[in-house]
């Protein structure tokens, strides 16, 4: 009996971590994880932020575990940082800021650039959220596809936003792994405790 819930304590402990380290896309660009175009761009600047909405798929809800964008600055324009939030949606543009993903070295040549959540927060399936790009200076080149279209949205120097409909969308992803249900946790606590016992005796 003890050899049995030891075992069932192990099991429930790896299909734990297995759950928590599985991370799936969650909202992006329609090409995931996302690629380059070398031919077009969204600058991001000090004065100008720009933003695309996403909608959360099935089997959720979601933990926010990382951001990966297409991203590089010209030669001749400073811009080696930036920063992006997770926003809700509003009426259809963005609305309160959710979790942000701190950029830095951003480079002359384009690449994919990950970063991690300041702040933990769940995403709800059938959600549309927004990915908002800004820059402390300079301008960043936040990449997007010639030929994939979609709802862009951008404000100057933090004004209303501006809706744009079948626009060039950029290239992001956003990657997340499902929340345990709460009868999954309460069994991986009673069977924590189960093999915390039979360790004690």
């Amino acid at each position: 009996m003890r050899n049995r819930r030891l075992l069932s304590g192990i099991v429930v402990l790896l299909a734990f971590d297995a759950v928590d380290a599985a991370l799936a896309v969650i909202g992006g660009s329609p090409v995931a994880p996302p690629p380059f175009w070398a031919t077009s761009f969204w600058g991001v600047t000090p004065h100008i932020d720009r933003a695309f909405p996403f909608t959360v798929p099935a089997g959720g809800p979601f933990l926010v575990e990382q951001s990966q964008v297409a991203l590089y600055h010209y030669a001749n324009l400073a811009g080696d940082r930036a920063t992006f939030t997770i926003n809700t949606d509003s009426g259809g543009v963005p609305g309160t800021s959710l979790a942000t993903f701190e950029v830095t070295g951003i480079s002359t040549t384009a690449q994919v650039m990950t970063a991690p959540p300041q702040e933990s927060v769940a995403l709800e399936s059938g959600f549309t959220y927004w990915f908002v790009g800004r820059t402390p200076y300079g301008q960043v080149n936040w990449n997007l596809g010639d030929n994939t279209f979609g709802t862009a949205a951008y404000r100057v120097d933090g004004g209303a936003w501006t809706l744009l409909l079948n626009t060039n969308v950029s290239a992001f992803a956003i990657l997340g792994s499902p929340v345990p249900e709460p009868a999954t946790l309460s069994l991986f606590a009673l069977d924590g405790l189960a093999v915390l016992r039979y360790r004690r005796r």
